[in-house]
C-alpha cells in the first residue's frame, strides 16, 4: 500500500516536518559517526538553525513546496524543494525514518516533488547529498539525476564528502531509466 503524499501547510504540519528533519540530522550523525565534524560544518554552512526557524518561508509557496508521506495516519517521510534561481529549484531534506525505509516512500516523495516542481514551472531541479548515502544516490540516478558541478560554494575540506546532482524538468518522465 502506498502512502498518500500531501502538501505541508499548517503550523502543525511544519512542526512535524521539523521533527523529521531533526531525526534526519541525528541519522546523518550516526551514519557519518567517523566524520561527525562533517555534518556539523555542512549544517553550519547551510544555516540549519535559521532554516528550522523559517521552514514555511524557505520551503512553502511561493518559494517552494514541502510534502509529507502519510500512511495509516502517521507521517512516514518528508521532502521539500525551494527556489534557488530563475527556473531552478533544489530538493532538500528528503527523509524516510528507518522503520519505513525499503517500502518505496523515498521514491514516491521524490517523484511527487519532481512533478510539483515541474507544475510550478521549474526547468531544473538540483540537490546535494553525502557520498556515503549510496541508497539515495542510486535512487536519484534511477530517476534521471546526473552528477553536476557544485552549485554552492563549500570549503574545500567538505567537497570530497558531497555529491551534487541535477535533473532537467523538461517534461520527460522520471521513471527508472
Amino acid at each position: 500500500m502506498s502512502a498518500r503524499i500531501r502538501e505541508v501547510s499548517s503550523a502543525q504540519d511544519y512542526e512535524a516536518f521539523a521533527q523529521l528533519i531533526r531525526a534526519y540530522v541525528a541519522w546523518l550523525r550516526a551514519r557519518y559517526a567517523e566524520d561527525a565534524w562533517f555534518i556539523t560544518e555542512v549544517l553550519d554552512k547551510q544555516s540549519f538553525s535559521s532554516e528550522l526557524e523559517n521552514l514555511p518561508a524557505m520551503y512553502g509557496p511561493p518559494n517552494g513546496r514541502t510534502l509529507a508521506a502519510v500512511q495509516d495516519g502517521e507521517v512516514r517521510g518528508c521532502g521539500a524543494y525551494r527556489r534557488i534561481g530563475d527556473g531552478i529549484c533544489e530538493m532538500k531534506r528528503l527523509y524516510v525514518p528507518a522503520p519505513f525505509q525499503g517500502a518505496g516512500l523515498g521514491r514516491q516523495l521524490c517523484m511527487a516533488l519532481i512533478d510539483a516542481a515541474r507544475a510550478d514551472g521549474y526547468r531544473l531541479m538540483r540537490l546535494d547529498t553525502g557520498r556515503l548515502l549510496k541508497e539515495a544516490i542510486a535512487m536519484y540516478r534511477s530517476l534521471g539525476f546526473t552528477e553536476c558541478a557544485p552549485y554552492y560554494e563549500y570549503p574545500d575540506n567538505l567537497l570530497p564528502y558531497l555529491l551534487f546532482m541535477e535533473l532537467p524538468l523538461d517534461g520527460t518522465t522520471h521513471e527508472a531509466r
